[in-house]
């Protein structure tokens, strides 16, 4: 603690002997939580960095529930630097700072690399300030995924000062210039390496800017606040914030212990369809570890266009061959004209290599394989009209429409599908 406050002085000392400095290039604007010293050209910018900050913060204290939240103590001095040797000949920047690719955080004082686009750099002074919060708060910000992926949670953001959402599922890609996360994730996906939700809780410290690993813990903690009978457990694991170590995770997995199947499956799902626009209110997966074990008789099941997966409410046994029955027209976009769609979908537009609006069937097993680094390629078949399929283990059937997430909500209809047992 001593060597922590050392620090602090030496930063605030150097700060008040350079704004002396008549040649001094640096700007200093003052929030009510931020103190921002950076070498930036645009006024604008500056002012907005100020002002988002500002502002994320109210929404930090809301999110987290901090009762103990105290404004008049909480502040954060923060250099955005174009030009790094111009900080570090201030002396701004303490030789306990290792070198880091975009941002680093040190109890209230964060550093923070210029970005090629104002949203990124804003990004960034909150992802730190985030980590300069928990620290506050909490006493620490827990081990590297839930470091990290708070960070990211609550830095991503959509508009800007006083306006600012932080949380905010991104759009579209032009909304979040050079975040860059969805692209890497998509890569991952590609190369069939998407990690388990043990992996990324096993993340070890000092990612220094590894997107992928930022990414998937992000996904992680979205998983967590996505769904609310997981809410609790990732509120009360902040206030573990202090312990880094084993420990922390042992705290997050035994609250999870008894849901850690749904948990499992549903992250699979979230790491499939993570996209531009997701939306929770779409996107939550209804199973359950009490579903009952489907008897055979036959099931109906109708399935919206404007939602993502959805369950028959059974789980289904292995060693046996299911036959599968769809009919129906949907509407997938208002144009000029309405595209409408059967079950095999249109093949005039394709998402993900499939026929835009085709039905779909996800085989998502009971139990996942112990031990593994990375996840199995979901198990995804088309429901043309008449299909038979085969199921090896005990699982989940769930249905969607093939549309890209951000695109769900000016879908409508659904189509009809018939299950019986097939030979």
């Amino acid at each position: 603690m001593k060597l922590a406050i050392l620090i602090l002085c030496v930063g605030l000392c150097s700060f008040t002997s350079s704004a002396t400095a008549a040649e001094d290039p640096l700007v200093r604007r003052e929030g009510k939580y931020l103190e921002l010293i950076t070498d930036l050209d645009s006024e604008q910018e500056i002012n907005t960095i100020v002002s988002t900050f500002d502002h994320a913060v109210e929404q930090w204290v809301a999110f987290w529930n901090d009762q103990n939240f105290d404004p008049a103590t909480f502040r954060v001095q923060a250099y955005v630097m174009r030009n790094e040797a111009t900080f570090r000949a201030q002396g701004l920047i303490p030789i306990q700072v290792p070198d880091f690719n975009f941002g680093y955080a040190l109890n209230q004082q964060i550093w923070i690399k210029a970005q090629p686009s104002e949203y990124y750099t804003r990004h960034l002074v909150l992802h730190e300030g985030v980590h300069a919060y928990m620290f506050d708060a909490f006493g620490g910000a827990g081990t590297t995924w839930f470091q990290e992926g708070t960070a990211e949670l609550l830095g991503l953001h959509s508009s800007s000062g006083n306006s600012v959402l932080v949380n905010s599922i991104p759009t579209s890609r032009e909304q979040v210039p050079f975040w860059g996360r969805f692209k890497r994730m998509e890569q991952i996906r590609q190369e069939n390496k998407v990690p388990t939700v043990e992996t990324v809780m096993g993340y070890r410290p000092n990612l220094l800017g590894d997107v992928g690993s930022y990414s998937w813990s992000w996904a992680l903690v979205q998983l967590l606040q996505g769904y609310p009978e997981y809410r609790e457990t990732l509120i009360d694991a902040a206030q573990q914030g202090a312990d880094q170590g084993t420990g922390f995770n042992r705290i997050v997995s035994g609250a999870l212990k008894d849901q850690w199947p749904i948990v499992s499956a549903r992250w699979r799902l979230l790491c499939e369809d993570l996209d531009y626009g997701f939306d929770w209110e779409r996107e939550r997966v209804a199973i359950s570890v009490k579903d009952p074990l489907w008897q055979g008789q036959p099931l109906e099941l109708s399935v919206r266009a404007d939602q993502g997966w959805q369950s028959i409410g059974v789980r289904v046994p292995g060693g046996i061959k299911i036959r599968f029955a769809a009919e129906g027209k949907i509407t997938l976009a208002e144009t000029t004209r309405p595209w409408i769609s059967e079950p095999a979908g249109i093949t005039l537009q394709y998402h993900r290599n499939r026929p835009l609006g085709q039905l779909l069937v996800c085989i998502l097993p009971n139990a996942m394989p112990d031990n593994a680094e990375s996840l199995e390629p979901l198990e995804i078949h088309a429901i043309d009209e008449e299909k038979l399929l085969e199921i090896d283990q005990y699982s989940w059937l769930l249905f969607r429409v093939n549309d890209a997430v951000g695109s769900l909500s000016d879908n409508q209809g659904d189509f009809q599908v018939n299950l019986t047992v097939g030979s």
